[in-house]
């Protein structure tokens, strides 16, 4: 069983993946979980600008972190009875470990033990099938439905998995406002506008087409 009191040993573990900001480990003794921890900044930041918020404000650096979490319960609240449908990897809290603080996180796979395929790689092994392309709009679908504000939606943060033996698509990082001054949570026209430019964009880079009034992906 996991406790949020116990110190958590990370150093000695392989690293699963890696991301701009954090790096992401198994949680042990718990398979069905993984652990989000921050990396310590190793060099200066170029920008003079974060350099400052940073010296003025260090908890800033949990920021997107927090904003993460914060989006995700927000999306779960909304979801209701559907709460299994949820297009997000679910977040258990926070716990300590040996390499710093890390975000306790849902482990999507891929129904046979292994992390959940790339958005990315299911387009580079050819097109789409019918199902799976469907699987991809209603997961689309429920990004608008739910307002889930997307920071840095890309075909390598949506993933194709399992929850429940059920098959969907899931988005496993990228979410949460970034702006300070809150505009897509407040505005659903702001936010609505955001998803279908990052949706576009994931379309020029996979090889699909993006409908935009119908808010759906289409086989080229």
């Amino acid at each position: 069983m996991l406790f949020a009191v116990r110190l958590l040993q990370l150093s000695d573990q392989e690293l699963l993946a890696g991301g701009g900001h954090r790096d992401v480990y198994a949680c042990p003794d718990q398979p069905e979980l993984l652990i989000k921890v921050t990396r310590p900044r190793k060099r200066p930041n170029r920008s003079l600008t974060k350099r400052l918020i940073r010296r003025l404000f260090p908890d800033s650096i949990y920021r997107n972190a927090l904003k993460e979490i914060e989006c995700e319960m927000k999306a779960a609240l909304k979801s209701g009875v559907d709460i299994a449908q949820l297009p997000l990897a679910r977040s258990f809290g926070v716990v300590q470990t040996d390499i710093g603080p890390g975000v306790v996180v849902e482990r999507i796979d891929s129904g046979d033990g292994q992390l959940a395929r790339h958005l990315s790689k299911l387009c580079q092994q050819g097109r789409l099938a019918p199902e799976t392309l469907s699987e991809l709009n209603s997961f689309v679908n429920k990004l608008f439905q739910l307002q889930v504000v997307g920071r840095d939606i890309h075909e390598t943060n949506i993933v194709y998995g399992t929850r429940n033996q059920t098959r969907m698509f899931f988005l496993i990082d990228g979410y949460g406002e970034r702006n300070l001054v809150p505009l897509r949570t407040l505005s659903r026209r702001l936010n609505d506008r955001s998803l279908n430019k990052q949706m576009q964009r994931i379309a020029e880079r996979t090889g699909l087409s993006w409908d935009k009034a119908n808010r759906a992906f289409r086989v080229t």
